[in-house]
């Protein structure tokens, strides 16, 4: 399936934001894959997979299984955190606002970047129970 321009922006966006483009290519989508951030990661099939998630769900908990499991299929077999996939989603969504010029689309954007960061501190609210909870 060939890229659309928004598509071919996101590798470019990957690119200034430091990422480094990778000999290998995702077995989903022929995009080359890119490490960011300690992660190796399809800019492509992520964004993809965001344009998917906010077509079809206003809930990020119909969102999350989805887009971790597409993550996990395009790495290299390294464990994924929900932290990290949340914090990727929630970059891409931020480059992605800079060039929306659908105000319906913003707002859905934004919500989805507010409740990523909300499951976020949930999260580092839950870790950081735990490892009070094991110092007890």
């Amino acid at each position: 399936m060939p890229l659309d321009d928004r598509e071919l922006e996101q590798i470019s966006n990957m690119l200034e934001r430091g990422g480094k483009m990778l000999a290998d290519h995702c077995v989903v989508c022929k995009s080359p894959l890119f490490k960011f951030e300690g992660k190796t990661t399809c800019p492509v099939c992520t964004y993809r997979k965001m344009q998917n998630a906010i077509k079809t769900s206003e809930s990020p908990a119909e969102v999350s299984p989805q887009v971790v499991e597409s993550t996990q299929s395009v790495s290299t077999s390294q464990p994924v955190s929900l932290d990290d996939v949340i914090n990727e989603l929630i970059s891409n969504l931020a480059i992605e606002i800079r060039t929306e010029t659908d105000l319906a689309r913003i707002h859905t954007q934004l919500e989805c970047i507010e409740r990523g960061l909300r499951i976020i501190q949930l999260i580092r609210g839950i870790d950081s129970l735990a490892s009070d909870a094991r110092h007890e």
